[in-house]
């Protein structure tokens, strides 16, 4: 579960929400799109999810299946990283001033480079970074920049 996690999930910031009677098609800033089916059983808290992005202009983290179905909803937390190393050869783990626990970084997650390198900078700059993780093995699924629009991303 936490594989297809890591390379499904991203965050994204909700510019428009447009409901019917099937559903709800979220419009992202950062141009792509995705339906929420209304018989799905998370549609109630998924949609109040993407409304409070939509309002508060913060990322959430979205998980696509096929035919741009969202698949899962899942709030973001933003903090200031505290401290980057490598553990071995497959994984960096950071630790966060305010959140609990070690966060993984694993190298096979296709953007390891870009998150790793966004994490450096922000612990450099103690500048504080948006991000979602897959629980309770907190293995970081996404990582963005904080400031501004929030939805800025180091690439």
């Amino acid at each position: 579960m936490a594989e297809a996690l890591t390379t499904a999930t991203k965050l994204l910031v909700v510019r428009e929400i447009q409901e019917d009677e099937a559903g709800a098609t979220l419009c992202f800033q950062q141009g792509a799109h995705g339906r929420l089916a209304v018989g799905d059983p998370n549609y109630g808290s998924h949609l109040q999810l993407a409304r409070r992005s939509q309002e508060r202009r913060h990322p959430v983290g979205v998980g696509f299946g096929e035919a741009h179905a969202v698949t899962d909803l899942i709030r973001a937390d933003n903090d200031v990283p505290k401290e980057l190393w490598d553990e071995d050869a497959d994984r960096a783990l950071v630790l966060f001033e305010g959140h609990d626990g070690v966060f993984r970084v694993k190298t096979e997650h296709p953007e390891y480079a870009r998150i790793r390198a966004l994490i450096a900078e922000a612990l450099q700059q103690k500048a504080r970074v948006w991000f979602i993780a897959h629980k309770p093995d907190l293995v970081l699924l996404d990582v963005l920049k904080a400031g501004g629009s929030g939805a800025m991303s180091a690439r």
